[in-house]
């Protein structure tokens, strides 16, 4: 019950604040729910906050899958089955093993998930550097921009060495140089959004505030919709979003 009454009470304020069913995560104050549903069966799993969210959707579409072909007898539908069913949790032990097994094969690749989640982390803010970089001025601005974002970023390399494999240029900042094996994720996270700050700032200044307003609704924030919608990055993305405005 502890996890079923705010799983509950989240769905709830959903359905009254966004009849939208494409979304599938509701957050509450200490859990986040991912769920997977078709016509007859509803698949919820409780998951950290801190878990990719895509890895979670996929093992529960997985999951949802399995059930559908292995436990759904041949030659019936599953709302018969179901109807049929008395309730007693032990008709599906075969089905729970296969999801324990599923689960734990997700913990123990830790590792290639972390650099997924880190890849994500520099392809959206990839994006946005080029999105920036997009504003409109002419030569002679852009290169005082280029030359002050690479004087306020040196303190930056300084401070975290991997940047320095990371190309500043009119094009923008190419952060998908870095080995996503070699940084751990907290530390290029936080570099990232140290350098979003330089570049936002400077570009704001330098530019000025028309050019800029005009870059973040034309160019950039194009770019953070297609990245919640493919990723669902939210928490880099609030982050973006925050710092941009």
């Amino acid at each position: 019950m502890d996890l079923i009454a705010p799983f509950l009470s989240a769905t709830h304020t959903f359905i009254n604040r966004a009849a939208n069913e494409t979304l599938r995560t509701i957050d509450t104050d200490t859990h986040r729910y991912v769920w997977a549903a078709n016509d007859e069966l509803l698949f919820v799993m409780v998951i950290s906050k801190g878990a990719r969210t895509g890895h979670m959707r996929f093992l529960l579409d997985y999951a949802l899958n399995e059930f559908m072909h292995n436990e759904v007898p041949e030659g019936m539908d599953l709302p018969t089955f179901l109807k049929q069913w008395e309730g007693n949790p032990v008709s599906f032990e075969r089905f729970a093993r296969f999801v324990d097994e599923l689960v734990s094969q997700y913990e123990q690749s830790g590792d290639s998930l972390v650099a997924g989640k880190t890849m994500d982390c520099l392809e959206v803010h990839n994006h946005i550097f080029r999105a920036l970089m997009e504003v409109k001025v002419d030569k002679r601005t852009r290169k005082k921009m280029v030359e002050e974002i690479k004087a306020r970023l040196r303190p930056l390399v300084e401070t975290h060495p991997f940047l320095a494999v990371v190309p500043v240029d009119d094009a923008g900042i190419e952060v998908l140089n870095i080995d996503v094996y070699s940084v751990e994720y907290k530390a290029l996270r936080s570099a990232l959004e140290s350098v979003f700050q330089v570049v936002a700032e400077v570009i704001r200044n330098v530019a000025g505030e028309e050019p800029y307003r005009n870059m973040i609704f034309d160019h950039a924030m194009p770019y953070v919709k297609n990245d919640i919608e493919r990723l669902q990055t939210y928490a880099i993305l609030d982050d973006i979003v925050r710092y941009l405005f």
